[in-house]
């Protein structure tokens, strides 16, 4: 048994405390008392392991006494073992009712009570290592309640970043959740020509754009005293104010930091990617007017040279006929020039079809595009 074991006896007879002394003393840390008012006054400065109770004492018995102790919130944890004479069911039941955790009668052989208090010792000790058990499990659930809620903050940011649609709004966001882990920030983040530098000083302060545009070649995570730097593509996140006290939350700092960088970087490159399209869409929006009306001015083109070679084809078919009679041409060779004119009346027919043709594919892709646009 452990010898550091405190041990309150209570008993109106000296000589019963004597016996308990001469049997305990040597095993464990030993107070006696008289009366139970007197152990009262005591367990209310100094919280005994266990308490060795007469049952009958003048004043407050030892039933009171133990009801005393349960009833309270300090003590109620303390094992109590009755002493008595009486060794009867209606005296181990008042016992019981009182809240009592063990009985011994008297006279008692030294060897039962170093038992029962060697097991007393074994099950306090059981009940600490419980205890400092549960409470690392608090500590435990504590760290991981924490942590979630830092995470949460994580998630949150992820969640309003896909509302923002500009490199400012998503600067704000990223500072606005550094924010809440109570850390002062600054951001740059780079958008093609674009550079925004932010913090709770301003926008594009001039310092603050010399450090960041130094430090965002120092690698993904660099640390330097109370300042973290993290880069991740084109964002660089500078927390100045780590807590160098606290290394467990310098830990969870740098992980969510790495996080938030990393979640602003891939946001900040949609946003680009967006912005690119969003100037195509109005490029093409732009460009999609002049291309109607330049296939228009083609189709009003194509119909006047249709109706002005047409009409020089008549002509030269008629200058042709006149040529016959006056050049005095065999019938075999006025047929071959008139062959040759046809032929040559044809290809031309031909040739403006081919770009009847490719203006209607021209006018087939205008209105692809603007399905797209519409889509």
């Amino acid at each position: 048994m452990e010898n550091n074991l405190r041990v309150f006896a209570v008993d109106d007879e000296p000589i019963i405390l004597d016996i308990l002394h001469a049997t305990l003393a040597a095993d464990c840390e030993l107070q006696t008392f008289a009366s139970a008012e007197a152990c009262l006054s005591a367990v209310a400065d100094n919280k005994p392991d266990l308490l060795l109770v007469d049952v009958s004492m003048p004043g407050m018995d030892g039933y009171a006494l133990c009801r005393h102790l349960k009833d309270d919130w300090d003590t109620q944890d303390i094992p109590v073992v009755f002493i008595s004479a009486n060794d009867n069911n209606e005296t181990r039941l008042l016992c019981y009712e009182a809240g009592g955790d063990d009985f011994i009668q008297k006279p008692f052989e030294p060897a039962e009570l170093l038992s029962k208090l060697s097991v007393a010792a074994r099950i306090l000790a059981e009940k600490k290592a419980l205890r400092e058990q549960a409470g690392y499990a608090q500590k435990t659930a504590m760290a991981a309640m924490v942590s979630m809620g830092e995470l949460g903050v994580v998630l949150q940011f992820l969640s309003k970043s896909f509302a923002c649609n500009t490199i400012d709004e998503l600067a704000a966001a990223l500072l606005d959740a550094m924010q809440q882990y109570d850390l002062q920030a600054a951001v740059q983040m780079r958008m093609g020509s674009e550079v925004l530098t932010l913090s709770h000083n301003g926008r594009n302060v001039p310092l603050e754009v010399s450090v960041l545009n130094h430090v965002r070649e120092s690698g993904r995570i660099f640390q330097f005293k109370s300042r973290c730097v993290f880069n991740y593509g084109q964002v660089t996140l500078l927390v100045n104010n780590m807590p160098l006290d606290d290394v467990e939350r310098c830990g969870r700092i740098r992980d969510n930091g790495a996080l938030l960088a990393e979640g602003a970087d891939a946001r900040l490159r949609a946003i680009e990617t967006e912005i690119l399209a969003a100037r195509r869409r109005a490029g093409i929006e732009s460009a999609l007017p002049r291309l109607y009306a330049t296939l228009d001015g083609v189709q009003a083109n194509y119909r006047r040279n249709c109706f002005e070679l047409t009409q020089v084809m008549i002509d030269y078919q008629e200058q042709l006929t006149k040529a016959f009679i006056t050049l005095g041409l065999m019938e075999r060779q006025e047929e071959q020039l008139s062959g040759m004119a046809n032929d040559f009346v044809t290809r031309l027919v031909g040739t403006q079809d081919a770009s009847l043709e490719l203006v209607g594919q021209l006018e087939a892709l205008a209105e692809d595009l603007k399905v797209l646009l519409k889509s």
